[in-house]
């Protein structure tokens, strides 16, 4: 199956699904006060811009794998994994000082560039809770019965909760110093949450086999893990044309990815100090390169994504998303286009 091509199909479905609900939202929204209105207009561009939209692809990809159903009342709960998804990023992008995501501005610039930064951070952090209400909205409202919405909303406050947990570790990184076990207790609850979360909800609702729930939450910590290891070599080997920002944002902030974390246990602490202070990339990449951290790092994420299909393997899941699923592992592995 070419794949690239059934997600141009899928990413169709999902985001006419979002635009209706965002149509519904907004009306409800103008009602109350004009300028909610407009933060409400602000997260439906933010949402609809164009992207890969791994999140509700694999939750729709998963359901499919064991339903025969097509699409239905699965494209509303594709709908709120996306708003789920985009509540993260919202506060990501704030806790980051992004101001751009995919082509327009972030939340928190668009408000600060109206008005001031006061205003345009505190409506990013609410705005990013109103995605999560959004989201719960979508699910609870599907037709699915209700026993497997009350599993998959619980599922879904587990995550965010998770995500938000490992978010603060993230930031604290910043300012200690930190090992290998340490990195995987945070991203376990990151990414690995993330696609513990959209896998499993399809899975739950299309009523997996106990065995197979408990193979792809373990797969989905591997691809989580995979994800995060490629993302922060992204961040560093990535150019402007291809990241659309300037590389080594992250570790300007002194972020511990784990090629970082490799490469100090080969260099001096003091010297990579150096280098992000004076904000020499070069530099900071000829250190990671020359002390086989990144080698390192970069083996780690391919020995997720191997254990990640073998549980896959594993599962009574349908050939084609067995599939689609080794793609996307290996998508993310060896892909510098896939955070688009």
């Amino acid at each position: 199956m070419e794949w690239s091509l059934k997600l141009e199909e899928y990413s169709s479905l999902i985001s006419e699904k979002l635009d209706g609900f965002f149509k519904e939202a907004i009306v409800e929204a103008e009602k109350y006060h004009s300028f909610i209105g407009k933060v409400y207009y602000t997260l439906r561009d933010f949402v609809m811009r164009r992207g890969k939209r791994i999140a509700s692809y694999t939750t729709l990809i998963t359901y499919r794998g064991y339903s025969d159903e097509r699409y239905g009342s699965i494209l509303d709960i594709c709908c709120g994994i996306e708003l789920y998804r985009h509540a993260i990023l919202v506060h990501d992008d704030l806790i980051d000082e992004d101001v751009m995501r995919r082509g327009g501005k972030t939340i928190h610039e668009v408000f600060k560039s109206a008005y001031d930064s006061r205003l345009g951070y505190g409506t990013a952090v609410f705005a990013g809770n109103v995605l999560l209400s959004l989201a719960l909205k979508a699910i609870v409202n599907s037709d699915f019965p209700p026993d497997k919405l009350r599993e998959v909303s619980r599922l879904v406050i587990e995550g965010f909760k998770e995500v938000n947990e490992s978010q603060i570790l993230d930031l604290l990184f910043e300012y200690k110093d930190v090992d290998v076990e340490e990195w995987y207790v945070m991203a376990s609850r990151r990414a690995a949450s993330l696609f513990k979360t959209t896998i499993l909800t399809g899975a739950i609702l299309a009523s997996a086999p106990s065995r197979d729930i408990e193979l792809l939450k373990e797969a989905s910590t591997h691809i989580g893990y995979a994800f995060d290891i490629q993302d922060d070599i992204i961040d560093l080997f990535a150019n402007r044309e291809q990241y659309g920002r300037d590389p080594g944002k992250d570790l300007l902030f002194e972020k511990k990815p784990l090629y970082v974390i490799y490469a100090l246990e080969q260099v001096s602490k003091e010297k990579l100090k150096n280098f992000i202070r004076e904000g020499n990339i070069e530099e900071i990449k000829r250190l990671i390169v020359g002390s086989k951290a990144l080698d390192k790092a970069r083996e780690k994420a391919f020995k997720h994504a191997s254990k990640a299909k073998e549980l896959l393997s594993k599962t009574e899941m349908n050939g084609n998303a067995k599939g689609f699923f080794y793609y996307l592992i290996d998508f993310i592995c060896k892909s510098l286009d896939w955070y688009k």
